[in-house]
């Protein structure tokens, strides 16, 4: 990884470059230790997956992450904040605001399949040149022969950087929060008679890239997987849950 370095000349004017440095490559090991321990030193990782799931439906949904659970911003926001404390601030770094609008539509893996739509409007901010953090404010609507109805949420969110230049960037990004929705979700089926309810929590993890289309617009899409559950607050005859996959595009602004 490379991180950007200013050289200050004796006459006070500062010319940027991009270079790789021994302290450079020190952070980058902090960060990747940091990382490691972060997610693996918790516990065991063993499977967490209800009956009939596959690891291939919800691949980080294991111990000791379960990013599908509360897990979903804990882990991550516990990952920003130690990298923030173990890294340096980049004065350099230009147009780290954005705003953003996604539309993402997800296909339940679990019976009865229920599609969800999911409209996002967002901010999202970098705080280093590999990693930044936002909060969104989502309209859903799921549907299938058993429910229909709408919903609105507020996820915070941690995206993590593999590539970060001009043109693009790839990243991971995980999130939870709250959501409502205006009639009990998921519904009885003919196969559960569990009822959900209105307030749940809401995970998302995923990976996306987000390519310039010029000075400050950029265009966003990517894969993600949705989890929607009120964590057995109101006893396990109380929640369904809901578990999907799909995809995203969107359209970002920054700003200097």
């Amino acid at each position: 990884m490379n991180f950007l370095t200013r050289e200050i000349e004796e006459n006070g004017v500062g010319l940027c470059r991009y270079g790789t440095s021994e302290g450079s490559n020190r952070l980058k090991k902090h960060v990747q230790i940091v990382l490691v321990l972060l997610f693996l030193l918790p516990g065991r990782a063993f499977p967490q997956y209800a009956v009939g799931d596959h690891w291939y439906d919800n691949p980080l949904g294991f111990e000791p992450l379960k990013l599908h659970t509360s897990m979903g911003f804990i882990v991550p926001a516990g990952v920003v904040g130690i990298c923030l404390l173990v890294t340096e601030n980049n004065p350099a770094l230009s147009q780290r605001l954005e705003v953003f609008n996604e539309l993402g539509c997800s296909w339940g893996y679990k019976y009865p399949g229920t599609f969800l739509f999911k409209n996002s409007t967002g901010l999202n901010y970098l705080l280093r040149d590999f990693m930044s953090m936002g909060l969104e404010f989502n309209v859903l609507y799921p549907t299938d022969n058993f429910n229909r109805t709408l919903g609105l949420s507020v996820i915070p969110f941690a995206r993590f950087y593999f590539l970060n230049n001009d043109r693009m960037t790839l990243f991971f990004e995980s999130g939870g929060g709250l959501s409502y929705f205006f009639n009990e979700f998921p519904q009885p089926t003919d196969r559960d008679a569990r009822v959900g309810t209105t307030v749940n929590g809401m995970t998302k993890y995923g990976i996306g890239t987000e390519i310039r289309a010029c000075d400050s617009y950029s265009i966003l899409f990517g894969l993600r997987h949705v989890h929607v559950s009120n964590g057995n607050t109101s006893g396990v005859e109380r929640n369904p849950s809901h578990d999907s996959n799909g995809f995203y595009i969107g359209l970002a602004k920054k700003f200097p």
